[in-house]
């Protein structure tokens, strides 16, 4: 591997209560129109979704975790029958109206160079779209 990072940050502010973004973030149909890696997310069985990523078609499996007391939702990720938790998102409250959207990206071992900066650079365009869509809903 070429790089030594095997996390990546990035956040945005939100013009949203925390609630209402901790919500939007554990839909996992809201899920398939913001995730670049798993769009137009199809419920296989409650709680379990799979999308297909726009860069090359692939098929990813998702589940969700949601630690509300925290402002955490957890991301599992992977096939049908295995996942493992690499996406989280973090929800803080500034006040009533806004808060901050951190999501967080671990690096698995067999994720190239190429891929893993493609990842970085979605996180940053799916924060974008994410924030988008909450404030033309509000």
């Amino acid at each position: 591997m070429d790089s030594q990072t095997w996390a990546h940050q990035a956040s945005r502010r939100i013009e949203c209560s925390a609630k209402v973004v901790m919500d939007y973030m554990a839909d996992l149909d809201a899920l398939g129109r913001w995730s670049l890696g798993c769009f137009d997310t199809q419920t296989v069985e409650p709680g379990l979704v799979v999308g297909t990523s726009l860069f090359d078609g692939g098929q990813t499996h998702v589940s969700v975790e949601l630690l509300a007391e925290q402002g955490l939702i957890r991301y599992w990720v992977g096939s049908a029958t295995k996942r493992t938790p690499r996406i989280s998102a973090m929800v803080q409250a500034l006040d009533d109206d806004s808060c901050v959207l951190i999501m967080l990206a671990t690096r698995s071992a067999d994720m190239d160079e190429n891929r893993w900066l493609r990842l970085q650079r979605c996180h940053e365009t799916e924060l974008d779209l994410i924030q988008a869509q909450l404030h033309s809903a509000a």
